[in-house]
């Protein structure tokens, strides 16, 4: 007895313990292979349940999909292959359409394979217009008998994570060359394997981590030679003439679908036409030499994923620019004839690749000059320490930030008999910020049009306030907004958990800079006459960041000014050059 399979659209059938329904047909991805788009459902996976779609495939199995198996085999459960649920032979396979005009037209695509296909094909269209009702009669699609039919059943790929889909969404140049180095990675495992890929099917593709093929009709062994050419998007010229497979074929492949990402569009298929690639240094030198008409000179893949991971490391790494104003003013108070505020900045590069900047205010307290000189001490002590280049993490940086504070600390004690000071620091590395403070100087981050307060004020108001005892409009005009809990220079050690660092600040709130943050390291003498929305409001509408803090110091003169007022501000800046 004949052991064979009909299909048909809208029907169910079982295949061994597979229930499968045919959705769709979705046509011939490669020659002799037929796909269809179905529910399937397995009563011995619980978690698989009716409605769950599949990708079914049907050829013979001296088609693409027999070389599948073969390949299949070889990988085992390689990460970048969807899993095959099932894989079936049978006699003979039918398939069946009772189908619209539309899906007549697949027929017609596949009629080489057809016995007797259509046979009111004949019918003129100006015929069919006298007819009350069209009828299109049920046709067969029959497989040669004397080859045995192949079947393989997978899951289907989710249509928006397709490569398909991802290839609409003009994607950027760091994510094509990603998706790029996965391909390439997959062709370079294939190729240590001796095998070749030559084309994509990027509806068979799905994006993700990592990125999978759930169909590999496009492989072969390689030095294979055709018995007749290929021809696809993705195809390298010479497939056109039958070559033998080879890996400067894949090479073309992994080319062409980062010209496609790179440029919307697939490279011209005639290898007698100059390819148009735009002048982008490392890409362009990439796809004009895996597009190359000529296939001795085309990167081995080897080669190739080692220029398509340095592209897109020089994607990743940003040249980072700090524009730097500051601004001090000793106020209009007759008892304050000195301005105890100290401040300043530092940049260094560290190693070849690293840049460093340091941002301090502190705001002395004594009197008699002494607060002049605890400040003036505490930032000299901080900008001159040697930087250890030994460090690398941020928790490393932090640590540091903090034997920087105790140093400070440990000067102003020892040199300063009746003063004392506040100290705030800022430290990016890179992007990465850190930060170290003790007193009621701020540290704010501004970020889009918003400000964060990255820093604790230790005073009596802001304890009350934090207590519950005072609201914060209350404490604005407390006559006791000035008492500090916390300076340095009242005591030689410091207690652990004196300096307040990063680690407790708000949860959600990144510490890596953004392109355009600006840093503001303030005295109260600012923040005391100047609310945060001015300062939103003065930073957002400037001319330059050196506009913005004049502006904010001539208010504070205009406001009176009881007390010095320092402002140092730090823009961040960040480049990615190809």
């Amino acid at each position: 007895m004949t052991d064979s399979l009909a299909i048909q659209e809208n029907e169910c059938f079982s295949l061994e313990n597979w229930q499968v329904e045919v959705l769709a047909y979705l046509g011939q991805f490669t020659t002799g292979i037929h796909s269809f788009k179905v529910n399937i459902s397995s009563p011995e996976d619980a978690s698989l349940t009716a409605g769950e779609l599949g990708l079914l495939r049907v050829g013979s199995v001296e088609s693409g999909l027999g070389r599948e198996l073969q390949l299949r085999t070889l990988l085992k459960d390689y990460k970048m292959i969807a899993e095959l649920l099932i894989s079936v032979e049978k006699d003979a396979v039918i398939i069946k359409s009772q189908s619209s005009e539309k899906e007549v037209d697949l027929g017609e695509d596949v009629e080489s394979l057809t016995a007797d296909s259509y046979e009111d094909s004949s019918q003129s269209e100006g015929e069919l217009d006298y007819l009350e009702e069209e009828y299109y009669p049920e046709k067969e699609i029959a497989f040669d008998a004397g080859d045995r039919q192949l079947i393989l059943l997978s899951s289907f790929p989710e249509e928006e994570t397709t490569l398909e889909s991802w290839l609409t969404a003009d994607p950027s140049q760091e994510a094509s060359l990603s998706i790029a180095i996965q391909v390439c990675q997959f062709f370079s495992y294939l190729s240590q394997r001796q095998w070749c890929f030559t084309d994509l099917i990027p509806s068979l593709v799905q994006i993700g981590t990592p990125i999978k093929f759930f169909d590999l009709t496009n492989a072969y062994p390689v030095n294979e030679k055709l018995p007749s050419g290929l021809l696809g998007n993705y195809c390298a010229p010479e497939l056109t003439y039958g070559s033998p497979l080879d890996e400067p074929m894949s090479s073309y492949t992994v080319g062409a679908l980062l010209y496609q990402a790179t440029h919307q569009k697939i490279p011209p298929q005639d290898s007698q036409v100059d390819i148009p690639i735009n002048p982008i240094p490392r890409l362009y030198q990439i796809l004009k030499t895996c597009l190359s008409p000529l296939p001795e000179e085309r990167f081995f893949l080897s080669q190739l994923l080692s220029l398509l991971l340095a592209a897109r490391n020089s994607l990743r790494q940003v040249k980072i620019h700090w524009n730097v104003a500051s601004n001090s003013t000793v106020g209009l108070s007759p008892t304050r004839l000195e301005n105890e505020d100290s401040y300043g900045f530092r940049q260094e590069q560290i190693g070849n690749s690293k840049s460093l900047i340091l941002g301090v205010v502190a705001d002395g307290m004594g009197g008699m000059s002494q607060g002049e000189i605890a400040s003036s001490l505490a930032v000299k002590t901080v900008l001159e320490e040697p930087v250890n280049p030994e460090l690398s993490s941020i928790v490393s940086w932090d640590n540091w930030l903090v034997t920087l504070v105790e140093k400070a600390n440990e000067s102003v004690a020892n040199e300063v008999r009746d003063g004392g000071t506040t100290l705030s620091l800022v430290l990016a590395i890179e992007t990465e910020l850190a930060i170290a403070h003790v007193g009621d100087s701020r540290i704010y981050l501004l970020r889009k049009g918003e400000i964060h307060q990255l820093s604790e004020d230790h005073s009596l108001v802001a304890m009350l306030v934090a207590s519950g005892q005072l609201t914060k409009e209350e404490s604005l005009d407390h006559p006791d907004r000035n008492v500090l809990t916390k300076s340095l220079g009242s005591k030689r050690r410091l207690s652990n958990g004196y300096v307040q660092t990063l680690n407790r600040t708000p949860e959600g709130l990144s510490m890596t800079l953004e392109t355009g943050d600006i840093l503001l390291l303030c005295s109260d003498g600012v923040w005391d006459l100047i609310a945060e929305k001015e300062l939103v409001e003065t930073f957002t509408n400037r001319g330059s960041l050196q506009l913005a803090v004049d502006k904010i110091i001539e208010q504070i003169i205009e406001r009176g000014a009881s007390d010095n007022a320092t402002l140092l501000a730090l823009e961040c800046r960040l480049d990615r050059t190809f």
